[in-house]
């Protein structure tokens, strides 16, 4: 049967266009980064940079004293803050990396968090995607906004219709269908039990009478002649397929009126198969069993792959975060009234803004 689906069912029947569900809505364009925050997180880049190399500079000169020695008030404030940046960015980053470090169990570091608990993780993650995303609810859903269930009917009938019509299909079924029936006819084993069926066919419709009587006599009479007949019978039903097939043109419009006339018919038996087929399937198992094969290599990649912009800033965030802890303890007072003054200055302006900019768009 593969010829016929190689050679005439994508002909006729375009099933490829039932699949394409138009109605569906194409996925939203990835929102580029706002400018601000590619502006801060270029400058945060640089941040461990500037401040290893202020430690390293404080550092020579309080073995060396080649900076001059009327600032060293400024060379040991500027050393404190560089330190503290630089823990803060030391422990933002050492927490991106226990997230998935070590992978494997260690005697004393232990384990990372995704690869101690992949299971849990991988379990809820399926069943969030399963409870919220993807679920039966939303298949039938959108099959049924689709149109899925009439499009194929449709494309169903229409395709049976234009290949009864197809010369070429009908040249191929009777070809095959002649060599099919004549590889049957010559197999003796096969050739028995069919002269055994015709034989009582022909008892079965044999008419009563003198002529049934005439009939049954020659067959007890002439059993070996009567068996011959039988089986020149049975070897010319190829011929007498393609005679007949070739004699016999059926009517192409009542054919694709009748085919038509079951469209909403397969229209409902599909739908039917549809919901049957969607609520049968396994969607959690198989959404658990696609992330459980993933290794712990693999899901880091997959988390890096889409949080790494966002990762990288936050760690980088930590150096600015680390300078402002070590004002606040070198300077407690100062630098509470500078933050409450800094913060409170940019929420003002941050709220004017936004009113602003709502008004003008009302």
């Amino acid at each position: 049967m593969r010829w016929l689906f190689d050679r005439y069912i994508s002909r006729h029947f375009h099933l490829d266009e039932v699949l394409s569900l138009p109605n569906l809505p194409p996925p939203a364009p990835v929102p580029p980064l706002r400018r601000r925050y590619k502006i801060m997180a270029r400058l945060l880049r640089y941040a461990p940079h500037f401040l290893g190399g202020v430690v390293v500079i404080c550092l020579s000169h309080k073995y060396w004293g080649f900076l001059p020695a009327a600032y060293e008030e400024w060379y040991e404030t500027a050393y404190v803050l560089a330190v503290t940046g630089l823990v803060g960015y030391g422990t933002n980053w050492l927490a991106i990396k226990m997230l998935f470090h070590p992978r494997k169990p260690r005697p004393i570091w232990g384990q990372g968090l995704v690869p101690a608990y992949k299971g849990r993780i991988v379990e809820r993650f399926a069943e969030a995607i399963t409870r919220y995303i993807l679920n039966e609810e939303v298949l039938h859903r959108v099959l049924h906004e689709a149109g899925v269930a009439q499009r194929l009917a449709l494309a169903l009938t229409e395709g049976t219709s234009s290949l009864l019509k197809d010369p070429e299909f009908r040249e191929e079924v009777i070809r095959r269908g002649k060599q099919v029936l004549t590889q049957i006819v010559q197999d003796p084993v096969q050739q028995k039990k069919l002269v055994h069926v015709l034989d009582m066919r022909l008892l079965q419709v044999a008419p009563a009478g003198i002529a049934g009587s005439l009939f049954r006599s020659y067959r007890q009479l002439n059993e070996k002649g009567y068996k011959e007949v039988l089986a020149r019978t049975i070897l010319s039903l190829p011929e007498a397929f393609e005679e007949a097939m070739r004699l016999t043109i059926p009517p192409e419009e009542e054919i694709h009126r009748a085919i038509l006339s079951q469209t909403e018919e397969l229209e409902s038996l599909l739908t039917d198969i549809l919901r049957a087929v969607i609520t049968a399937l396994p969607i959690h198992p198989i959404i658990y069993n696609q992330l459980s094969a993933f290794d712990e290599r693999q899901l880091e990649r997959l988390f890096l792959y889409t949080t790494s912009e966002h990762l990288e800033f936050i760690q980088n965030l930590g150096a600015l975060l680390g300078v402002l802890a070590g004002v606040f303890i070198m300077n407690p007072w100062l630098s509470l009234t500078g933050a409450t003054l800094t913060i409170g200055g940019l929420w003002i302006l941050d709220e004017l803004l936004y009113r602003w900019q709502n008004r003008g768009r009302a």
